[in-house]
């Protein structure tokens, strides 16, 4: 199995080649490190070919279709894209912009327009998409669309977006915000010294500690591609699923944070695979 890495330009604090030394150093695959999926994959990475076109407009008008405008639906209202809306795919399509940050996508969608670009003799390797996209899934038992860091199937989708902001941050930042609401204090104070405050138990968009964390959310790709199975439920090992900022920051970015033993005896057995360690 051969593990390939795409990167977005997903965010500026994200060191993708330590994602990919930390990957072969665990599992002990081939790891290789490509641009933008969707231009990768469509042979547009330098600009879209004439040919190319009519299947590229089409596949900007859905994503920007899979964004998620009404978050008390599960299906979206349907609507025609606003030029600027596919602009910004198509420069993110061609590496010279992110797609906006903070937009939430329906992530089933995104993962399936791009499991369609995988040809079938290239569905045995692990490919894993480092994405500014928020990806989010509709949950009817509280009738909400949830952000998540990971989404895990073909292709694997990591978002450094959901990094931040899917777990939950702790209760004083939530306090805070709601004092940001009254207007005393512009919010931008107030969410500088939130991020400030609790910056030992939150990550924020810049912060180094996102490599880490995206290193872990890999290993959990690869593992489900190795086994069907990919979390775990030791709060320290790098599989844990972590729904709060503490327990990510503890699981994938503390000096507890490694492989449990179930888990580095799995990546053992591959060739190669020797350290479970940070």
């Amino acid at each position: 199995m051969t593990v390939f890495l795409y990167d977005e330009a997903s965010c500026e604090a994200l060191r993708i080649a330590e994602v990919a030394e930390g990957l072969r150093r665990i599992t002990g695959a081939v790891v290789e490190v490509r641009g933008e999926f969707v231009g990768f994959w469509s042979g547009a990475a330098n600009g879209i070919a004439p040919e190319a076109a009519p299947a590229t407009e089409r596949l900007l008008r859905t994503l920007v279709k899979a964004r998620v405008v009404d978050p008390l639906r599960p299906e979206q209202p349907e609507r025609e894209p606003l030029p600027v809306e596919i602009a910004a795919e198509r420069r993110a399509l061609q590496g010279r912009g992110r797609t906006s940050v903070g937009v939430p996508y329906n992530g089933g969608v995104v993962q399936w327009l791009m499991g369609e670009l995988i040809g079938e003799a290239d569905r045995d390797d692990c490919h894993i998409i480092l994405t500014a996209r928020l990806l989010s899934t509709f949950t009817p038992d509280d009738h909400r669309w949830h952000a998540h860091t990971v989404l895990l199937g073909e292709p694997h989708l990591i978002s450094t977006t959901g990094i931040v902001q899917a777990p939950a941050r702790p209760r004083e930042y939530y306090q805070g915000q709601a004092m940001a609401t009254t207007g005393l204090v512009p919010r931008e104070v107030v969410e500088a010294e939130l991020q400030r405050r609790l910056a030992d138990r939150m990550l924020t968009a810049d912060d180094p500690r996102i490599t880490s964390a995206a290193l872990g959310l890999a290993l959990q790709a690869v593992a489900c591609q190795l086994t069907g199975e990919a979390f775990c439920p030791e709060p320290t090992c790098r599989l844990f699923n972590a729904r709060r900022q503490e327990e990510l920051i503890r699981s994938q970015c503390s000096p507890e944070a490694r492989l449990c033993a179930r888990h580095e005896a799995l990546f053992a057995t591959l060739p190669g695979g020797v350290d479970g360690r940070r």
